[in-house]
């Protein structure tokens, strides 16, 4: 009876096992959003929901993706690690690209989705969509570029990367801190006032209180359009009278082909900017450096906004810096003629 008896005991611990495992290898964490999530004790697969986090993880730990939200393209890919061309494109939540599928994302298997903690605080659909899928979900916050230190942080315990992310968190602490002191210097009453420059036609724009803007608001520009952002995607119309009563001093352009349609219409020469020339495009390589999406390329952006702001208030060189960031976070060594063709 006794020898029965033992090897029901061992039946039962051989049952129960995998269950106790897991829970052991398991740990409880608290997100950027203040939930307490169970995540295993060692992540080797994650989802990214949303493309600024993706973004993210192309620099702090690209292996550890199981898909992407859209498929980087041939120039971009010059600067990533070549793995992430392998990866399927599943897209990600509404306005962050085409939308994905959470069927398709769980038959990835990850143990985690990273999803973003949006500055317009719409995150329940992240909620619904997810919450079919019984995945943990931890929100990561990235309201503004000065999230981006406590982010690489949480991001950096959470995937056990706590030394890269250190390094991308100092760097980004360190230009964010000597881009306010250079521009705490200017009066009030001497900042440059600029356009944002949206859209093939150049009259789509961003408000001043867009989080769109706020390397620029960072570095500091004074947006001639004091409109109030009402949705997530911007992107606010704004006829050329409002844009020449404004008297911007700088013109900011998105699309790269506008700088030679305002040289060449009529209808812009009435612009301050225009006629001086001063329409400057927003590198893009491999991402945006201030906007659509924000990124941690803003760390880069905005000390190049300031140096064409205030130069000498913030006398950098930016070619030198460009090859310093790409370094860092890229791991790519430019030269001097790649840092030519980013810029320009």
């Amino acid at each position: 009876m006794f020898a029965r008896l033992f090897a029901l005991i061992l039946t039962l611990l051989a049952v129960l096992a995998p269950g106790l495992a897991t829970r052991a290898e398991a740990r409880e964490i608290t997100d950027m959003a203040g939930r307490k999530i169970t995540v295993p004790d060692r992540i080797t697969r994650v989802h990214s929901a949303s493309y600024p986090l993706t973004l993210l993880f192309y620099v702090l730990a690209p292996d550890l993706l199981v898909a992407v939200n859209n498929a980087p393209n041939e120039k971009q890919m010059a600067f990533l690690p070549p793995e992430i061309a392998k990866l399927p494109a599943l897209g990600g939540m509404p306005g962050h690209g085409p939308a994905m599928n959470p069927e398709e994302v769980l038959a990835l298997h990850p143990d985690l989705v990273i999803a973003w903690l949006e500055p317009m605080g719409e995150h329940g659909e992240t909620d619904r969509l997810y919450g079919r899928t019984g995945l943990p979900v931890a929100y990561v916050r990235l309201n503004s570029i000065a999230d981006y230190p406590d982010a690489l942080k949480f991001l950096g315990e959470l995937l056990d990367r706590r030394e890269r992310a250190a390094a991308l968190a100092a760097y980004i602490s360190s230009a964010l801190e000597r881009v306010q002191k250079a521009v705490a210097a200017v009066p009030a009453g001497k900042r440059l006032h600029y356009y944002y420059a949206e859209g093939p036609d150049g009259l789509a724009t961003e408000c001043a209180n867009s989080f769109h803007v706020e390397a620029m608001r960072l570095a500091g520009g004074e947006n001639i359009d004091q409109c109030q952002q009402s949705t997530h995607v911007g992107l606010e119309r704004i006829s050329l009278e409002q844009v020449i009563v404004g008297k911007p001093s700088l013109i900011l352009a998105l699309d790269p082909h506008f700088r030679d349609l305002a040289r060449s219409a009529p209808e812009w020469r009435n612009v301050e900017a225009v006629g001086q020339d001063r329409i400057v495009t927003v590198p893009r390589l491999p991402f945006n450096w201030l906007d659509r999406p924000p990124s941690f390329m803003q760390a880069l952006g905005a000390q190049w906004l300031a140096s064409l702001f205030y130069p000498e208030q913030f006398p950098i060189d930016i070619r030198a810096e460009t090859k310093k960031f790409y370094q860092l976070f890229f791991d790519v060594d430019l030269k001097d003629e790649d840092v030519e063709r980013i810029l320009h």
